[in-house]
């Protein structure tokens, strides 16, 4: 299994989605569309979400998709990269997308299937597919990053 956001997809938060196979759902329960970061709606079955995918070299990655659009990566359960997700249902497909919040962030995008169980697998635009565990989610603290 590779991890998911390659520039993210940190677990991601993925779920719903292409006719694989039905094994009774698809994702997490749709809400109210919140205000992303760039002032448009986020599709709500993947918010307050999080995934987590183990790397071929055993690096645990969990993905925290959160309400407003914006996304948490932790590697081995520490902060690794931060950005901004969309999931669009469109003519290409089901895809769930990440922007890295790096000034030189590409964004990649993943086409998840159904759940099966807790799990589910999603395929990148480049072709690798990755198993993501849904885990539980946590909201962002409201604790600043470092001190003044």
């Amino acid at each position: 299994m590779r991890f998911l956001s390659v520039p993210a997809f940190a677990a991601l938060a993925l779920s719903a989605c292409s006719p694989t196979e039905d094994t009774g759902g698809d994702v997490p329960d749709a809400a109210d569309p919140a205000a992303s970061p760039s002032d448009e709606p986020v599709p709500q079955i993947f918010a307050a979400t999080a995934w987590r995918t183990v790397a071929e070299d055993g690096a645990r990655y969990t993905t925290q998709l959160d309400p407003d659009g914006t996304y948490r990566d932790l590697r081995n359960g520490d902060p690794w990269q931060v950005g901004s997700w969309t999931y669009s249902d469109g003519e290409q497909g089901k895809l769930l997308c990440f922007t890295p919040g790096d000034e030189n962030g590409i964004e990649r995008c993943w086409e998840p299937e159904r759940m099966r169980g807790d799990t589910m697998r999603a395929t990148s635009d480049s072709g690798t597919t990755i198993e993501l565990e849904r885990v539980d989610y946590e909201p962002p603290s409201d604790e600043p990053d470092s001190e003044e």
